[in-house]
């Protein structure tokens, strides 16, 4: 099997003879996955209950980029935030199981000795720096998921280097694999299920203002009625055979696949123009558990010459009204016709935070009502540049 030992090679660290401390079992994890699907639960949960089954159990579901040679984690038990953040900005880089994980099959549990001999793991900066520093030995874990060459995984470090025990957990993560694709599967395929109105399709169709809602690849998952008609004239936007869009300049083509990467951290709308046409890139703001199994989302709006004033200038609002990324989120929504409990649903945040965020851009723009934030959205009505 690619990147995969076929036998453990000598253990130079000491054995501690793990034990599973738990009842927990498999029927309960698999619950605990299809009860986060439908809101019942959560990943938290999940997560904690699956560390209980290894010594100091410490789970992660995190995602690598060999590419970038990056990855990051997006929800944890058992690390402290330093530790997490420590991970995102240089030990995912020099963790020298990530090159097997990127290439062993989909599905299978495997333990970090065969992904990399102990020998030289002990030897690494990532065991020495990391590893030891957050009390832990050895690890299992299970790739999910592949997308574009980036792998999203599941895995659980241990303080135990118990071969036998570890096996035992990292056959769990096999057997739970099947469940955790179809969790991907759902997530990836559901949001988009909704009607496109749903999301304020009618309001820029009546502007004339093509709306169009693209995946990961630049899959095109769903438009507006002019969004659909723009796409099929192919004078600014298109599809290719496989449905993904295709714009008509390299450039904005590039920064809207740029926009669309795992663990993008750029400014969230940008605005470029493709001859007459104005295109306005929306990253969508998520929690980091719907950012991990969704994917990234980008709404592109494309405004027509003949749009003028009425269009949607989201770029210009942000900068002319000095609104924060977390305002402009909430203002998007509410321009777009989604309700505030849709805005904080999406964001994984209370409802009272998205009021708070939104009276903040009353404050900032003058506007009374949320009437008032659409009309000036798309009426353009904006203070006097400085």
């Amino acid at each position: 099997m690619t990147g995969i030992s076929p036998a453990f090679p000598s253990q130079s660290a000491p054995q501690v003879r793990g034990v599973d401390r738990t009842n927990v079992s498999d029927d309960e994890l698999i619950d605990l996955i299809y009860a986060s699907l439908l809101g019942e639960a959560s990943w938290q949960k999940f997560l904690d209950r699956l560390s209980e089954g290894l010594p100091d159990g410490a789970s992660t579901l995190f995602f690598h980029d060999p590419h970038k040679n990056a990855g990051g984690i997006s929800l944890s038990t058992g690390f402290s935030d330093q530790a997490l953040a420590a991970y995102g900005s240089h030990y995912a880089s020099v963790n020298p199981m990530m090159k097997g994980a990127t290439t062993r099959p989909l599905g299978l549990g495997v333990l970090a000795e065969q992904m990399y001999a102990r020998d030289r793991l002990v030897k690494s900066e990532y065991y020495s720096d990391f590893m030891r520093a957050n009390g832990l030995e050895s690890a299992v874990g299970v790739t999910i998921y592949r997308e574009n060459g980036c792998s999203f995984l599941l895995s659980t470090l241990t303080s135990s280097a118990d071969l036998e025990n570890n096996r035992l957990a990292a056959d769990r993560l096999t057997r739970l694999a099947p469940h955790l694709q179809r969790a991907f599967r759902h997530y990836r395929a559901g949001p988009f299920q909704k009607a496109v109105t749903e999301i304020g399709g009618s309001l820029f169709d009546a502007i004339d203002v093509g709306l169009v809602i693209v995946g990961s690849g630049m899959q095109v998952k769903t438009a507006s009625a002019t969004g659909e008609r723009m796409l099929a004239d192919g004078a600014a936007i298109g599809t290719s055979p496989l449905g993904q869009l295709t714009l008509r300049s390299s450039e904005a083509m590039s920064l809207l696949r740029t926009m669309l990467e795992t663990g993008f951290e750029g400014r969230t709308v940008q605005s470029r123009s493709i001859g007459p046409f104005k295109l306005t890139f929306i990253l969508v703001q998520k929690d980091r558990v719907s950012t991990y199994f969704e994917g990234p989302t980008a709404i592109v709006l494309v405004e027509p010459p003949h749009a003028g004033s009425r269009a949607v200038d989201f770029e210009h609002l942000a900068r002319a009204y000095n609104l924060t990324a977390a305002e402009m989120r909430a203002m998007t929504g509410i321009v777009l016709g989604r309700s505030i409990d849709e805005i904080a649903a999406d964001a994984g945040l209370s409802r009272e935070t998205i009021r708070t965020q939104l009276k903040n851009v009353y404050a900032k723009t003058g506007a009374t009502r949320q009437a008032d934030l659409v009309r000036l959205a798309t009426r353009g009505i904006l203070p006097a540049r400085q």
